[in-house]
């Protein structure tokens, strides 16, 4: 997605307003074709052996863990940006929207890629991690260490380039590259 650039002006002063949003989608897995065509499978033959009523039960209950159960495994996340401010939104099966975190960048103290020396050296790192990005993704992951505010914790997540210039605009020394 591209930036977009508000102009807002109050009172005769102009501000400009950075906004972007990133979309981390996934693949639907096989486990995930595979639960879902479960699901059709278990609610057919529901139907079917109506009149056994324990092999409908059955089939009913099967049909039902299929549905809830393939929920887990379509999971998309997006990152808003907004002056400052990040909002991670969890998206189930590009349906339903949660708002998991909110965070300004002027309150982390590093963002670095996982595996670099910035983070393996990071003294004093927040206990409690954050994952927000889809399991089995191919991109790069980066760690933010968020320690200003109320809670201290690290996020793991796969911005990409220009939410990286962003932040990097916003909060110049804690964002390293490379």
């Amino acid at each position: 997605m591209k930036s977009i650039y508000f102009i807002r002006s109050t009172k005769g002063e102009k501000r400009l307003d950075n906004f972007y949003e990133q979309l981390v989608s996934t693949q639907k897995s096989t486990a995930y074709k595979i639960v879902n065509a479960a699901f059709y499978v278990f609610a057919g033959l529901a139907l079917v052996t109506l009149a056994a009523i324990p092999i409908f039960i059955g089939c009913l209950l099967l049909a039902l863990a299929a549905f809830f159960g393939k929920k887990a495994l379509y999971v998309e996340f997006e990152y808003a940006f907004t002056n400052g401010e990040i909002d991670v939104d969890r998206i189930v099966e590009a349906k339903k929207r949660k708002r998991l975190l909110t965070f300004n960048i002027k309150n982390v103290e590093l963002i670095a890629p996982e595996d670099s020396y910035y983070v393996k050296d990071f003294s004093n790192k927040p206990s409690k991690t954050v994952t927000l990005f889809p399991g089995g993704t191919d991109k790069k992951v980066y760690t933010a260490m968020v320690t200003g505010g109320n809670e201290r914790f690290q996020v793991r997540f796969t911005p990409d380039e220009e939410l990286l210039n962003l932040c990097y605009k916003y909060n110049p020394r804690a964002v390293k590259k490379s």
